[in-house]
């Protein structure tokens, strides 16, 4: 018999980057809100699960607990080849460390402690975040305020680690006619608020940092895994269906952006994973929902990818091209090594 959980569940993936996780944690350990779980899923193999645990239990000083013999979301099996559990000092709130048994991407990350806790009762409301961004004392109580008040998807005020005066959006908004993803409200000043209109032209908040509701994730389902990562936000978003986006502007989200993949805003200097996944991604997705119309997409993808040539990065040129074709050929989920190479600037 699964026990109850509390209200909030916290999930996190991890990626070989046991700072951010640690800057994290220590973010959420000072929340004023008091009834949540954290669940991590390490994506970056064996080892390091070994390192975070350790950085953790070394560093941080957490306390291990004991398993919970009732408890099935501590037993190691199906996509976690070992479950780690700790706690912080002087709070009850528990830390679960879960050792994915392969990279699982974004989606596949949150997935694997989703369908465990989908037969556990008592939690209310789930909160997705990246590992590299920190959370303010009153982010998680506003949050909870915000889906008492019946929205089920939800944002919060996302600023840029470097410059936290600025908005990095309010959420995302997809171009059905050239198939790009717009930042809505990025490097407005912080403090603002969409209005009613700007929030009805959401798709979906990002998966930076979103809660959603149980009954969300009930109706909806789960993230889609096929991108394995970029998209699955947006496409969770619209498929929302009835249930509502609201933005908690008194929730503080800092985010520094793109430390395990190596993404940067310069794109000049990203990674050919995020470049290869940002194009492939794209067409995947207008294909799911431009119909037809994903052949233009697939244009204005072209464009882009000669951005990159124009700019001095032709081998970032090149992965695009690839990732485009990939896309219009259907390719899907974790890609090949000979795109996951550092990019040379």
């Amino acid at each position: 018999m699964a026990s109850n959980r509390t209200k909030l569940v916290v999930l996190i993936v991890a990626y070989r980057n046991p700072d951010d996780i640690q800057r994290c944690l220590r973010s959420l350990a000072a929340s004023d809100w008091q009834e949540f779980e954290i669940f991590v899923c390490e994506n970056g193999g064996k080892d390091a699960f070994e390192t975070l645990a350790a950085a953790l239990i070394d560093q941080e000083r957490m306390l291990p607990c004991i398993q919970d013999a009732d408890d099935a979301v501590d037993a190691p099996g199906g996509r976690f080849g070992s479950v780690f559990k700790c706690r912080f000092p002087n709070r009850a709130v528990i830390v679960r460390l879960g050792l994915a048994t392969d990279n699982l991407g974004y989606g596949g990350g949150i997935n694997a402690w989703l369908e465990r806790l989908l037969d556990t009762g008592g939690w209310e409301a789930v909160l997705v975040l990246n590992p590299d961004t920190e959370v303010h004392d009153s982010c998680l109580t506003e949050f909870m305020s915000k889906a008492d008040q019946g929205f089920g998807m939800i944002g919060g005020t996302l600023v840029f680690d470097h410059a936290p005066d600025k908005i990095i959006n309010y959420g995302l908004r997809w171009s059905p006619v050239t198939g790009r993803v717009l930042a809505v409200g990025r490097n407005l000043a912080a403090g603002t608020s969409p209005t009613a209109e700007v929030l009805s032209r959401i798709d979906s908040i990002s998966g930076a940092c979103v809660l959603v509701t149980r009954a969300f994730i009930e109706d909806v389902g789960l993230m889609a895994e096929d991108y394995f990562l970029y998209m699955e936000d947006i496409d969770w978003g619209r498929r929302r269906g009835k249930h509502r986006i609201g933005f908690a502007e008194r929730a503080i989200i800092r985010h520094v952006g793109g430390t395990a993949i190596g993404s940067a805003i310069d794109p000049r200097k990203q990674s050919f994973l995020s470049v290869y996944l940002s194009a492939r991604n794209s067409i995947l997705f207008a294909r799911r929902w431009a119909g037809r119309r994903w052949v233009l997409h697939f244009g204005w993808g072209l464009l882009h990818a000669a951005r990159y040539a124009a700019i001095g990065a032709p081998l970032a040129a090149k992965i695009a091209l690839i990732g485009l074709i990939d896309g219009a050929h259907g390719k899907s989920g974790k890609p090949d090594a000979s795109v996951r190479l550092p990019q040379s600037s």
